[in-house]
């Protein structure tokens, strides 16, 4: 969808940094990460000034959306900017540059609460080859750079990815992250990612924003948790075994059709 529509938050749909009374735990949570998920790749001029237009442009809209928050100086070089930058707020951060030929690079990542996947293998990364792993995610070269072309040159644009999970921690590195098992009568997240793609057409990039949520079930209404069994009992198999639910997904339906809290 169209940044800025309204999903039933009023003026938080229009923002695109979303910051509440979770900002301190999300930025220890980032300051926790090893510094090997960060990389930012200034290989030419024009990867140097794409980099210089989003730390722009990042500092311009978070002076307008969140004018309390404190930016750094003005005079970091551009890759110090966006690591600055990137640790102020809640949401990750990734710049995609589209290349010359139609393929795409990850020129500039900084992923600090992945969803159960590796930040440091993207690095330098095409589109395609981040989302390799999703099961039917767009794997014809002509669907890729169509995809990239969008996020590139119209939008911004916002999406919303979901699974669910046994806890609440907020990074799910598959080796350095914590997760913990689903257990019955135990307690159940539905973890929703915020995605929004920010289009640099004049300089042939795109920023991605992403920005982790997370539900207690208990906190959803009997028909949100009806939804949602509904949604994990017809996911398909590739799905789910892709988001961790070709095991657990029995016990996960017990504590979403468990007693209303």
């Amino acid at each position: 969808m169209r940044h800025g529509t309204d999903f039933g938050n009023g003026a938080a749909d229009r923002l695109f940094f979303q910051v509440d009374e979770q900002l301190e735990r999300y930025r220890a949570a980032k300051r926790a990460a090893p510094p090997s998920r960060h990389a930012v790749l200034l290989r030419d001029t024009t990867e140097r000034a794409l980099l210089v237009e989003v730390v722009a442009w990042i500092r311009a809209t978070l002076a307008r959306e969140h004018p309390e928050l404190p930016l750094p100086p003005a005079d970091l070089d551009p890759d110090a900017a966006f690591a600055a930058l990137a640790t102020l707020v809640q949401e990750d951060l990734v710049v995609i540059r589209r290349l010359p030929d139609g393929d795409s690079s990850a020129l500039a990542v900084h992923v600090s609460i992945p969803t159960g996947w590796r930040p440091e293998r993207i690095h330098g990364a095409s589109f395609g080859a981040i989302h390799a792993p999703v099961p039917d995610f767009a794997k014809h070269p002509a669907a890729e750079q169509s995809m990239v072309a969008a996020m590139v040159d119209r939008g911004p644009y916002v999406r919303f990815v979901w699974t669910v999970c046994a806890d609440d921690h907020l990074d799910h590195h598959p080796e350095e992250g914590r997760r913990a098992p689903w257990r019955a009568g135990g307690p159940g997240f539905l973890r929703v990612e915020r995605q929004i793609t920010v289009p640099f057409p004049a300089h042939d990039g795109s920023l991605f924003l992403i920005r982790v949520h997370l539900y207690p079930f208990a906190s959803l209404t009997r028909d949100e948790r009806a939804v949602l069994a509904t949604a994990i009992e017809r996911m398909p198999p590739a799905v789910a075994a892709y988001k961790g639910l070709a095991a657990s997904a029995p016990t996960v339906l017990d504590l979403l059709r468990g007693p209303e809290r």
